[in-house]
């Protein structure tokens, strides 16, 4: 798998067919979520969301079942085609349209509501992104974040910087990831404050042998920035450096793990 990259953002078309079983929460978590994100838009009276990376659809889907109408942005067809297969009369039509989250093609002041996850280290711009947002969104509107915090010390963070060392090694630039505080910073000086919302407590269980197979596989977005020739190469790398961190790679960690939403209000 390939890194698909259009105008200087990445699209996960080439994942289409496995996002739902790699990136889905368990399903007590999804449910919660689904619950936090309703909970927002009852307290704005609004019954309309513009999600901003809509993908299949794993966030929207529910949210439709609910009767929320959904407008849907993503720079991947194939990702919205996924979304639209698994539609059925339960779900409240959604109104998507394939373009960059960098360029909105909707008014000003068009959504109350405004949901994005995981998005803006993928953009070619994220100022530019959070720009269009805060365009968009109306002047009593939200903006919904979001994301899973993880404990500082826990060893899939640990191999991610041990992977980010190994792209350097070999030569790789890691797309960089917006710092959270440098994101934060440019939402309140548009004005913004923000509420947060843990809505679910879970545990995780990771085995450093998973890491190095899904870097194998491809499943990460950050492992199709290797080069083909070199892939091999880095992943033999990284195994034996993690092995020399961490040992047995098949030991299971538990990491407790926090999911949360952000509630972000304009003046």
């Amino acid at each position: 798998m390939q890194q698909k990259v259009v105008g200087g953002s990445v699209s996960f078309d080439n994942a289409a067919d496995i996002y739902d079983a790699t990136r889905a929460l368990p399903s007590e978590v999804a449910a919660k979520q689904t619950e936090a994100l309703l909970t927002e838009l009852r307290a704005i009276r609004c019954d309309r969301l513009l999600e901003i990376g809509i993908g299949t659809g794993r966030i929207a889907r529910p949210l439709m079942e609910r009767g929320v109408r959904v407008t849907g942005v993503d720079l991947a067809p194939r990702m919205m085609q996924r979304l639209c297969e698994q539609l059925t009369l339960r779900h409240t039509a959604p109104d998507l349209a394939y373009a960059d989250a960098t360029r909105l093609p909707f008014r000003d002041a068009s959504f109350q509501a405004i949901l994005m996850v995981h998005v803006l280290h993928l953009v070619s711009d994220w100022q530019a992104t959070v720009a269009e947002m805060l365009r968009v969104r109306a002047r009593s509107g939200v903006f919904l974040h979001d994301y899973t915090h993880y404990p500082e010390d826990n060893p899939g963070r640990t191999a991610w910087h041990k992977r980010k060392e190994l792209f350097a090694k070999h030569g790789i630039e890691m797309r960089e990831r917006p710092d959270p505080e440098e994101i934060e910073r440019c939402l309140r000086d548009g004005g913004g404050s923000v509420r947060t919302v843990m809505y679910a407590r879970d545990n995780e269980h990771q085995k450093l042998q998973e890491i190095v197979d899904n870097l194998r596989a491809r499943i990460d977005s950050s492992s199709w920035e290797i080069p083909a020739e070199k892939h091999e190469a880095v992943v033999a790398d990284f195994e034996a450096m993690c092995r020399s961190e961490f040992g047995d790679l098949d030991r299971e960690y538990e990491v407790p793990v926090e999911y949360r939403l952000q509630v972000w209000t304009f003046a």
